[in-house]
């Protein structure tokens, strides 16, 4: 269900606002070594399923 909301989330917006989004999600939870691991892992995954 996560995967689905997130994919449709993605489809709806642009890339800078799931860039923001992200970003403020990072910035509430911390670690800036998890945040370079987790926008690194959610660009790739965003990155695969997205037509070009």
């Amino acid at each position: 269900m996560y995967s689905a909301a997130l994919q449709e989330y993605v489809a709806r917006h642009g890339p800078d606002e799931v860039t923001e989004a992200l970003d403020r999600v990072v910035e509430e939870v911390g670690d800036p070594d998890a945040e370079h691991a987790f926008v690194g892992r959610s660009a790739r995954r965003v990155l695969e399923m997205t037509e070009w």
